[in-house]
């Protein structure tokens, strides 16, 4: 396969994703649900130096309550009736209209970068290129433990080990960052029972001397 015809085959999928997700979304099959707590927390205890960027971050259920606490929040999704929801809500959001791998952002900008709920491998580089020195990646979403929940008709959720993750994965997938949160278990919250990973991992500060060069 030629370079082109990965790039034409790759558009053809992002259209595919944006069309189905577009579909959930205007025929209410997708509802909103709460914010898991543990993102809401993490993130309002982290420094509020630099912007946040929730990536994949649908109608802004924790990009919102970020946006409220004062932040400088940029919303990234797929689905323009999403971002359009979110920014409806909250209307001191920026959005941004994206696929998750072509996110239209400035690397070093963003002190947080969160994701729930949204898994592609192949973007970690480009998530943590985003952080800004000693910024961090909040970061929570299934692991393979929650198809049994899911199977039992106790969850909802994604069956393709695709877009679940393997115990122990998580802190691979977030190198070189220094994990500073990790924890990997069943949870029962506002936003449902689930199987789930969730780390908080910083990357590395600017020393003194590399600020003066």
């Amino acid at each position: 396969m030629t370079s082109r015809e990965a790039k034409d085959r790759g558009d053809q999928g992002d259209r595919g994703d944006r069309d189905k997700w577009e579909e959930l979304y205007a025929s209410g099959a997708r509802p909103d649900k709460p914010p898991s707590s543990w993102m809401v927390q993490t993130v309002a205890r982290l420094p509020n130096d630099f912007p946040v960027a929730d990536v994949a971050g649908g109608t802004g259920r924790h990009a919102i309550p970020a946006a409220r606490s004062g932040r400088h929040v940029v919303l990234a999704d797929i689905v323009f009736q999403a971002v359009a929801a979110a920014r409806a809500t909250e209307h001191r959001l920026d959005g941004v209209v994206a696929e998750a791998s072509r996110l239209p952002l400035r690397p070093g900008r963003f002190g947080i970068v969160m994701v729930a709920n949204f898994l592609d491998r192949a973007i970690f580089p480009d998530l943590i290129e985003l952080l800004a020195p000693g910024g961090y990646l909040v970061y929570e979403t299934y692991t393979t433990a929650h198809l049994d929940l899911v199977q039992r008709g106790l969850a909802r959720g994604p069956q393709s080990l695709a877009y679940l993750l393997q115990p122990g994965e998580l802190p691979a997938l977030a190198r070189p960052l220094t994990v500073v949160e990790y924890w990997e278990g069943e949870v029962e919250d506002e936003a449902g029972r689930r199987c789930c990973a969730r780390l908080a991992a910083q990357s590395a500060k600017r020393n003194a001397q590399g600020a003066k060069g």
